[in-house]
């Protein structure tokens, strides 16, 4: 239960860091997506009910702040949820940093397409595919960087959570 709550409250930091601070510091190419790592951690996790209400919280929080259309950011988030937990029916997900920075990158990847065709399989007008290419390799690895320092980080509140305080014996 700690550890879910440690996440609860990464989440809200790293969407609050993510949307105030390194929005207004970086250039569009090089910024990371910090929730997409979260995402991630917690799709490679064996977190599955308690995993899925911090990642709809997770994109509540992200619409909230970037101030996008109502549905979308907890829609994507739990799709690449949901295919990390599938993938991982059928594969043996590695716990290695390396694998997870290669899921990071596909995940943003798949981010990216979902939010640039998904307003025209709606019938809204997207932006051009030609510009975003670009934006969105130099985005994948730049949060692909990031995300050791933040893996880590999840590894430090799992043992951390795992830690009871045992209650005292006579």
């Amino acid at each position: 239960m700690r550890h879910f709550f440690l996440l609860l409250l990464s989440a809200y930091l790293l969407s609050l860091l993510q949307s105030a601070a390194i929005s207004e510091l970086l250039p569009n190419a090089l910024k990371p997506d910090l929730m997409v790592i979260l995402i991630t951690y917690l799709g490679t996790s064996p977190l599955l009910i308690s995993g899925g209400i911090l990642v709809f919280f997770s994109g509540l929080l992200s619409e909230t702040f970037s101030g996008s259309p109502a549905g979308l950011f907890p829609f994507i988030y739990l799709s690449i949820f949901f295919l990390l937990k599938l993938l991982a029916k059928f594969l043996i997900l590695g716990k290695t940093i390396t694998f997870r920075m290669i899921l990071v990158a596909l995940a943003m990847i798949f981010q990216a397409s979902l939010i640039t065709f998904l307003p025209s399989w709606l019938g809204v007008s997207a932006s051009p595919l030609s510009s975003r290419i670009s934006l969105v390799v130099c985005q994948a690895l730049v949060t692909s960087a990031v995300c050791w320092p933040l893996f880590q980080f999840f590894k430090k509140l799992e043992s951390l959570s795992q830690v009871e305080p045992s209650p005292l014996m006579p």
